[in-house]
């Protein structure tokens, strides 16, 4: 970009950077400059994302947190009165396509549930490769592993560290995290809290 010395141009430019900044957001929102909708890529739409459950039983009573890793979430039975060898299921069915062990993060399992979305759990308590195997296919009620307190990060709290993630293409990392839905719910939102929610994933 060229400089100027004179004082005259700035106004106009600092029109323009704002016009041009206002255009920016309105796209952001999904808006043409003038103000009109348009429509959301295929590939970001809601009705793209499937149609998640909470990965435990069906009709049991979980808290939800978000603490400062919004939009990931951490979960522990409701009133935190216990939750270490809870079964988790995916809450939709999918393919496993990760299954290790990390220092911070624990024994970790990452499913694939087409479309580019996927699942991430955390902190499990057993080896990832107890109830299933990379590659397999599960269904939303199938176990692939129990609440543990594995990996430093969980400061020897057992809770189930959750993520839904999007990438169109390859392997999606923590940097493609999502703000999480069950039943077409949004829990998001940066220290949010909610102390009773019920699974359906029936």
């Amino acid at each position: 970009m060229m400089t100027t010395t004179t004082t005259t141009a700035r106004p106009a430019r600092r029109r323009t950077a704002v016009a041009l900044a206002a255009t920016a957001l309105a796209l952001s929102f999904g808006l043409e400059a003038g103000g009109t909708a348009m429509a959301a890529p295929a590939s970001a739409t809601a009705a793209a994302k499937p149609k998640f459950q909470m990965p435990f039983k069906c009709n049991t009573h979980w808290q939800i947190n978000t603490w400062g890793h919004n939009p990931a979430i951490d979960m522990v039975v409701k009133g935190n009165t216990g939750s270490s060898g809870k079964p988790v299921y995916p809450g939709y069915k999918g393919k496993v396509v990760q299954a290790y062990t990390n220092k911070g993060a624990g024994n970790v399992i990452l499913i694939s549930h087409g479309g580019g979305w996927y699942t991430a759990y955390y902190h499990l308590k057993d080896k990832p490769t107890k109830y299933v195997k990379v590659g397999q296919s599960v269904a939303a009620k199938k176990q692939i592993g129990r609440i543990g307190a594995t990996g430093s990060n969980s400061g020897d709290w057992a809770h189930l560290h959750y993520e839904q993630r999007y990438l169109a293409k390859g392997t999606p990392t923590e940097k493609h995290r999502k703000p999480v839905h069950f039943n077409g719910k949004s829990y998001t939102g940066k220290n949010k809290q909610w102390k009773d929610v019920v699974s359906k994933n029936c």
